[in-house]
């Protein structure tokens, strides 16, 4: 019990500093993470791309999945179901193509085909924090845990799991348990960490 406390201590806390980053700062560092995104051999090669989409105080991933799009990539966004804690990759060709959630999340429409997860082959994927072996500490609704699971185990090998992420959001040690996902490569505005 003392684990989910300090956890949802530390959530709480990592999430009001990223909140009151300037936006000026925000915006360069924002920047310099994109550059090496753009840079690494895991955007160049990918051509399936599944990427949720900025809120509130995460990195821009608008301005990714617009170049993404530019590039000729396939962009697919989470569309998510909050009763069943369940989420769905589904292609977008502009961010015009979404709606405003009920939580006032940017989504693709319910009436919108999914794509199968072994077909993707980069996820970037949101959290709160993250240590240098892959640990990742969500917003504490498990829905990319859930997601994992539907991906092959020999396919989950192969897809690279990234994770975009402040400097100040790399933490010691994530506890993690079995069911929880490493991601393999994490992308700050000082550096690129190798799981």
């Amino acid at each position: 019990m003392a684990i989910f406390n300090d956890k949802k201590i530390l959530r709480k806390e990592i999430l009001t500093k990223r909140k009151n980053i300037d936006v000026v700062e925000k915006e360069k560092m924002d920047k310099k993470i994109l550059n090496k995104f753009y840079e690494s051999k895991y955007y160049r090669e990918s051509k399936n791309i599944f990427i949720y989409i900025s809120y509130d105080s995460e990195i821009n991933t608008k301005e990714i999945i617009n170049k993404s799009l530019i590039d000729n990539k396939k962009i697919y966004v989470p569309r998510t179901e909050f009763k069943t804690r369940l989420m769905d990759a589904v292609e977008i060709t502009s961010l015009d193509d979404l709606i405003e959630s009920e939580y006032g999340i940017l989504e693709p429409s319910i009436y919108e085909p999914h794509i199968e997860p072994n077909e993707l082959d980069l996820i970037v994927v949101p959290g709160v924090g993250f240590d240098r072996n892959g640990g990742r500490m969500g917003y504490g609704a498990g829905f990319y845990d859930r997601y994992f699971k539907k991906i092959s185990k020999d396919k989950m090998k192969k897809i690279v799991k990234l994770a975009l992420a402040y400097d100040f959001q790399i933490l010691e040690d994530v506890p993690m348990n079995e069911q929880d996902v490493p991601v393999n490569y994490i992308i700050t505005e000082k550096e690129f960490i190798h799981r």
